[in-house]
Order: C-alpha cells, then structure tokens, then sequence
C-alpha cells in the first residue's frame, strides 16, 4: 500500500532544515549540486521560490508576470529574515485552503491546478534544496522520509517528465524501456524511452527532445534499483548515499543517463 505523506509537515520540516544547515556553510561556498550557484545564491533561490508561492495561494494570482518580485537583500542577516517571512506566509497560506481549491500552475494538467498540488510540489523544492544546502555545508546528508522519498519519484516520472503536452508528439524509441525499482519498498516505475517532438506556435520552435513516457505491463531492456531516498536523489542529479544497482541493455541506461543529466536543478 503506498503512503501518501503529510506535505504540510515535510514542507515545515525540510524548510527548517535547510535553514539550519545553510546557518552554518559559507556564504560564498559553491554548492557541490548546483554549481553555479553559492550557498547565498541557495538560500535566495528558495526565498524567492517560496514568496512566489505564497503570493499565488494567499492572493489567487492567475497572472504569475503581474507579480513584483522583491529585491535580493544584500545583507546575510536580512536575507535569512525575509526566507523566515517568506516560508511562513506560505505555510500559512496553504493550511488556510483545502487540498482542492483552484490556483494557477505551471503544469498543463487542469488536475495540478490546486493549493494541494503546490503543498506536494513545495514539499519536495525544500526536499531537494535542503539536501543542497547540507552538501554545501560540508554535512552528511540526513535521512530522508521514504514515503516522501517514493512519492518524489512518482513527481518526477509523472509530472516532470512523463507529462502529456497537448503541442508535443511522443515518438517511443523500440527496445528502450528501464524499470526502476525499490529495494526497500514494494514500488516500482516503468519507463518508455523516446523523443517527443512539435512545434510552439508562439515561436514558430521547434521541439525535438529526448524523453520518456511511464507505461504499464511492459517488459524492459534495463533496470536501475536502490532505496527510494537514493532513487529519488538520482532523478533530482543529486548524489546517492549508496549505490544503485544497473543491469540490462547498456544503449537503454545511458539514454536515460542523458536524459536526466540534461533535465533537473
């Protein structure tokens, strides 16, 4: 039986952790999984990742470019104030509307259009930015709820990836299916390896990416096991705490390799 997690403890949570640990890296020190980015850099990205949210919750914003956003604090003290204020309007904002209630989102599925879906999708942002801000400090990553861990994986292969777009064509490439299972628990993920292609008639571009589709009932070429906290890491390219187990067709696992190397942050 899968375990839908408490979103609103896990966003409270890892919110709290990410702060605890960023409190004590260097602020100019990169971040090991985001290179580009330093640990000030970090805490700013979810600052403005949480604002952002919690003005679209509290004040039904259809219109995300309407939006001002606030400017970055130069002070380190003042830019830790405004992560506190920023993830508590939020939280505050969630637990005052049902899982149900409409607000905008980026997603093509009408279904994601909801306060609960943000909760979901803010819950897993301070997941994988909390393990960010950890690596960062220089400390071992800390456990990881499985179930939390088991339903980021479902995000990714449904959501991130695996989403219908009503202006790109799935094309399946034959023989290019991966399974990816748990070994710690009773879940597994299918995927169909392809590209999917179209144009954006905005632009007038023309998309032709690689991709997957999760399937069922299906046989696959390869295989990638391990615990659902390190299978979760591995799709967000984060590093493992142990090692995955790949088994299968070789061309299989390194289109998904590419796939994924070009895809999260």
């Amino acid at each position: 039986m899968t375990i839908t997690p408490d979103f609103a403890a896990a966003l409270r949570t890892e919110s709290a952790a990410f702060r605890t640990a960023l409190q004590t890296a260097e602020p100019d020190a990169p971040v090991p999984s985001c290179p580009d980015w330093s640990a000030t850099d970090l805490l700013w990205h979810l600052t403005e990742v949480q604002w952002f949210w919690g003005q679209v919750v509290a004040h039904d914003v259809r219109d995300p470019q309407s939006l001002d956003r606030p400017e970055r604090p130069a002070d380190l003290a003042d830019l830790f104030a405004m992560y506190d204020d920023a993830g508590e309007h939020l939280q505050a904002a969630l637990q005052a509307l049902p899982d149900a209630t409409e607000r905008w989102m980026w997603t093509a599925d009408p279904a994601l259009h909801t306060a609960g879906y943000i909760r979901r999708r803010q819950a897993h942002e301070a997941l994988v930015h909390r393990v960010d801000a950890e690596l960062v400090a220089r400390q071992p990553v800390s456990v990881i709820d499985a179930a939390l861990a088991a339903d980021g994986i479902d995000e990714v292969v449904h959501v991130m990836y695996g989403r219908e777009h009503a202006l790109l064509t799935f094309a399946p490439t034959q023989g290019q299916v991966v399974r990816i299972a748990a070994t710690d628990a009773s879940v597994a993920w299918t995927l169909q390896l392809g590209r999917e292609r179209g144009v954006i008639p905005e632009s007038g571009e023309h998309i032709d990416d690689a991709n997957f589709r999760p399937v069922d009932d299906i046989a696959s070429a390869a295989t990638v096991s391990g615990t659902v906290a390190d299978l979760d890491l591995w799709l967000w390219n984060r590093p493992t705490s142990g090692q995955l187990t790949r088994s299968g067709d070789s061309d299989a696992l390194q289109a998904l390799d590419e796939i994924l190397a070009a895809g999260l942050q």
